[in-house]
């Protein structure tokens, strides 16, 4: 297991650095980002913020950030798979427009920073923050859904797009 600590400020400046990247990846495909296939399943940079919004909004909501819930969970039951959820958040964006896309992300993003920001480092590093967390500290829920996992999907899209110049 990982023993090391973040500060509160240490999280959420890596959320914000890597926050950057993402959206700067995004918008240098410009209108392509809703057409460019990104990844092997056949993701735009769309759907990718899109699958975004789901788990930032989730560690947001589990953190107590006030959020209505998404119409793709709404009516749900039992515990689909994390495949399933990126299926449905994908789909109900589908025919969405880029910009709302962002929209949603930078809401749900913000929640999350505001959230962070809120903690002290001892509620940062504490492994009961969420509760379906497990033995994880806060900070590796939080990395593990933004700063630790968009650098994949920032270097996806940019790959995307220096190949489809």
């Amino acid at each position: 297991m990982d023993e090391r600590r973040m500060t509160s400020q240490e999280v959420s400046e890596a959320v914000t650095r890597e926050r950057g990247r993402l959206m700067g990846a995004i918008r240098a495909l410009g209108d392509r980002a809703s057409t460019v296939r990104v990844t092997d399943e056949g993701w735009t940079a769309k759907d990718v913020l899109a699958h975004c919004i789901h788990w930032v909004g989730q560690i947001a909501w589990g953190m107590g950030a006030r959020m209505e819930q998404p119409a793709w969970v709404a009516g749900v039951e039992g515990q689909p798979s994390a495949d399933d959820w990126n299926a449905r958040v994908v789909e109900h964006y589908r025919l969405a427009s880029l910009e709302q896309v962002i929209k949603d992300f930078d809401r749900a993003a913000d929640a999350l920073a505001q959230e962070t920001r809120a903690r002290s480092d001892e509620q940062i590093n504490a492994t009961d923050a969420i509760p379906w967390g497990g033995n994880r500290p806060l900070w590796q829920q939080i990395g593990a859904e933004t700063f630790d996992h968009w650098p994949e999907h920032t270097a996806a899209i940019e790959q995307a797009a220096a190949r489809d110049r």
